[in-house]
C-alpha cells in the first residue's frame, strides 16, 4: 500500500511538472507575438504586404491548378508533343511572369519596410527566405481565410 502512495504522489508531481513547464512555454510563446506595428509598419506598408501574400497565394493556387493540367496531358495518351510542348511553354511563360511581378512587388515592400519587419516577414515567408511554400496543419490546401490568419505570430493588430 505504501508503495502505491509513493508511486501515485511521484506521478503528481511529474504532472505537475510537465504541466508548469508547458504553462511557461506557452507564456513565453505568447510574449513573442508582435504586431506590425509595433515593427513600426505604416498603414500603406500593411497594405503593400497583404498585396504581396495575395500575389503569392494566387501563384500558388495558379501553380496547383498548373499541375492539374499537366497532369491531366500526362494521362491523355493520344495528346501530340506539339500540344504538350505548347501547354509547357504557355504555363512557364505563366510562371514567369508571375515570379517577375512578385519579386517587382517584393523589391518595392523591402525598400520601405523597416529592418526589423523584413526580419520577421522573412520568417513568416511573406518575404522570400528561400523554402517553398508549406501548407502546414490547420490551414487550407487552397489557402483560404483560415491559412492566412495562422501564417504566423505576426499579426495585423494587437488583438488576439
Amino acid at each position: 500500500m505504501r508503495k502505491l502512495i509513493v508511486g501515485v504522489v511521484c506521478s503528481l508531481a511529474v504532472l505537475a511538472i510537465v504541466f508548469g513547464l508547458m504553462a511557461q512555454k506557452n507564456d513565453a510563446a505568447t510574449e513573442d507575438n508582435v504586431t506590425l506595428a509595433q515593427l513600426g509598419v505604416t498603414e500603406a506598408q500593411k497594405t503593400q504586404v497583404k498585396a504581396l501574400w495575395e500575389l503569392k497565394r494566387q501563384a500558388h493556387i495558379q501553380a496547383l491548378n498548373d499541375l492539374k493540367i499537366l497532369n491531366r496531358l500526362a494521362r491523355d495518351k493520344v495528346a501530340s508533343e506539339d500540344k504538350i510542348g505548347e501547354t509547357l511553354q504557355i504555363l512557364r511563360q505563366g510562371r514567369l511572369t508571375q515570379k517577375q511581378e512578385i519579386q517587382t512587388a517584393e523589391e518595392a515592400l523591402i525598400e520601405t519596410l523597416p529592418v526589423r519587419a523584413q526580419l520577421h516577414l522573412t520568417i513568416l515567408g511573406v518575404l522570400d527566405n528561400g523554402l517553398t511554400r508549406r501548407i502546414g496543419r490547420g490551414r487550407t490546401q487552397d489557402g483560404g481565410e483560415e491559412s492566412k490568419r495562422k501564417a504566423g505570430s505576426v499579426r495585423e493588430s494587437g488583438k488576439k
